[in-house]
C-alpha cells in the first residue's frame, strides 16, 4: 500500500481509495508522487481536502478489489476498460496509443490493416486498447503475440519475437531503460491520444463523488478528449518506430 497525501497534521475532510498498477510513468509505487497520473488525481482531490490513498497491484487484481467495501474505485483506466459497476469520471489526464518496432527493422506498413496482416505485432492481454485497434486484434489473434505485461512485451519486442508493439511509448521507455533493454526505437508513431479516467465504483452514494471529482477535474485539469493524431485505420506516415500496463501492473490498461 503506497500512501499519496500530505504530510504532517493535515486536516483532511475525507480519504477516497483507490486500486491501481504499475504503470510508469504514470502510477507507481516507487515513482515521485506515485507517478504522474496519480500525481494529478491527487491534486485534484486536495482542492476538496479529500486524501488520496493508493493499493498498487495487478490490474486484473486492482479492477476487482476495487468493487469492494473500502474502495472508490481504480485509476488510471482508459474508458474502454471502465467495467460493469462503475462509471468512468472526466479525463484526469491523458495517456499516448502508438506502435514501437526496433531499431533495426526493415519492417513498414502504410494502414493498420497492413500492419496486422504481414507482421506480429505484439500487445498486453489484459488491455482493452481503443476499438479500431481491438478488432485488428481480435481478427489477427495469435495467444503468442501477447504479453503477460508491459515488462514482458517490451522484452519480446527486443528479442525480436514480434515486429511492432502496441503501447504507450513513455511506458516502453521507461520500462526498457528499467530492464536495460537496448535496440528499441525511440522513435514511436503516434496513433491517438487518449484519456486516463478513475473508474468509480457505482456503490451507495457514488453520484455525489463523481460529481465532486468531475467539478474538480474542470477547474484543474487540462485533459481534454480523445485527439486523433493518425487515423488509425487510414494510412499514417511510414513508421521509423512502433505503438500501449504490466501484472503488477496493468492488464485487461493492465499488469506487471
Amino acid at each position: 500500500m503506497f500512501l499519496v497525501g500530505h504530510g504532517g497534521l493535515q486536516a483532511w475532510a475525507e480519504t477516497w481509495r483507490i486500486a491501481s498498477l504499475e504503470w510508469p510513468p504514470y502510477a507507481g509505487s516507487s515513482l515521485t508522487d506515485g507517478g504522474t497520473a496519480i500525481s494529478a488525481l491527487r491534486k485534484a482531490l486536495e482542492n476538496a481536502d479529500i486524501r488520496l490513498e493508493v493499493d498498487y497491484m495487478p490490474w486484473t487484481r486492482a479492477q476487482a478489489v476495487a468493487q469492494t467495501a473500502n474502495y472508490v474505485g481504480y485509476f488510471p483506466a482508459w474508458p474502454e476498460e471502465v467495467l460493469d459497476g462503475f462509471v468512468a469520471s472526466a479525463p484526469v489526464s491523458l495517456s499516448l496509443v502508438g506502435v514501437m518496432q526496433r531499431e533495426d527493422t526493415t519492417a513498414s506498413w502504410t494502414t493498420i490493416e497492413e500492419m496486422f496482416q504481414n507482421y506480429r505485432v505484439g500487445f498486453v492481454r489484459s488491455y482493452v486498447y481503443p476499438a479500431a485497434l481491438q478488432r485488428q486484434i481480435y481478427h489477427y489473434y495469435d495467444p503468442e503475440d501477447g504479453a503477460e505485461n508491459e515488462h514482458d512485451l517490451a522484452r519480446v519486442l527486443a528479442a525480436g519475437r514480434v515486429d511492432f508493439a502496441l503501447t504507450d511509448p513513455a511506458v516502453m521507455l521507461h520500462v526498457a531503460e528499467e530492464l536495460s533493454l537496448r535496440g528499441i526505437d525511440k522513435n514511436a508513431k503516434i496513433l491517438q491520444k487518449h484519456p486516463l479516467v478513475m473508474a468509480i465504483s457505482m456503490k451507495s452514494g457514488h453520484e455525489a463523488k463523481l460529481e465532486l471529482i468531475n467539478k474538480l477535474l474542470a477547474i484543474q485539469s487540462d485533459a481534454s478528449s480523445p485527439t486523433l493524431l493518425c487515423c488509425v485505420l487510414d494510412t499514417p506516415q511510414q513508421p521509423r518506430g512502433a505503438a500501449s500496463r504490466q501484472d503488477g501492473v496493468r492488464p485487461s490498461h493492465s499488469g506487471d
